[in-house]
């Protein structure tokens, strides 16, 4: 008996916070491909978010010194942590992208995989949370976390993604960034060597 009510308080959970996520889902998408403007910055986001990322690392790699290079390192590592994580994920949990249960609006073509987490919202907020939070790299941190936020809002705008995936994604980018500050340490050895080829 206490058995089925628990199974039964469980479904009843479950149920509950995937009611709560659809209607999420369906408020931020009910505009998309009604304003030809958002959608536009909607789908620039949602594409271009992982490359704005690369190109700041780039450029900031060039003008910063060599103690801004280890952290632009270490920020890029806690992102490969984090998309390491979602990898684990999925081998474990799958959960159907919006269009897959054909509710909401498509914005952009996406191949039929696990929604959750997304990999664009865990490099993202991977990279900006090490920056803003572990080491204070305030401006940079700020950009990137902005640009975060509307990659994750834009791929939700767009159909491809709920909204507990990107909470799920920022879940994952704080354990990425708590793992790469602890081992900060034992990273200083390859980074050094980085710094020096690079």
């Amino acid at each position: 008996m206490v058995e089925d009510a628990a199974i039964t308080l469980k479904e009843m959970t479950i149920t509950t916070l995937e009611n709560i996520n659809t209607r999420l889902f369906l408020w931020i998408n009910s505009g998309a491909g009604m304003h030809p403007s958002l959608d536009y910055v909607a789908i620039f986001f949602a594409e271009g978010g992982a490359y704005l990322l690369m190109a700041l690392f780039i450029f900031s790699w060039f003008v910063v010194d060599e103690r801004r290079r280890t952290t632009l390192l270490l920020a890029a590592e806690a992102s490969i942590v984090g998309l390491l994580f979602n990898f684990i994920i999925t081998l474990v949990y799958f959960h159907p992208r919006p269009f897959m249960m054909s509710i909401g609006h498509t914005l952009l073509p996406h191949g039929p995989e696990t929604s959750f987490p997304s990999d664009h919202a865990s490099l993202l907020f991977s990279a900006s949370l090490y920056l803003l939070i572990f080491s204070r790299w305030v401006s940079m941190g700020v950009v990137l976390l902005f640009v975060a936020i509307l990659t994750a809002w834009g791929r939700v705008y767009c159909g491809l993604h709920f909204p507990f995936d990107m909470l799920g994604s920022l879940v994952v980018a704080v354990f990425a960034c708590l793992i790469i500050y602890r081992l900060r340490a034992s990273l200083e050895p390859i980074n050094r060597w980085v710094i020096r080829v690079l």
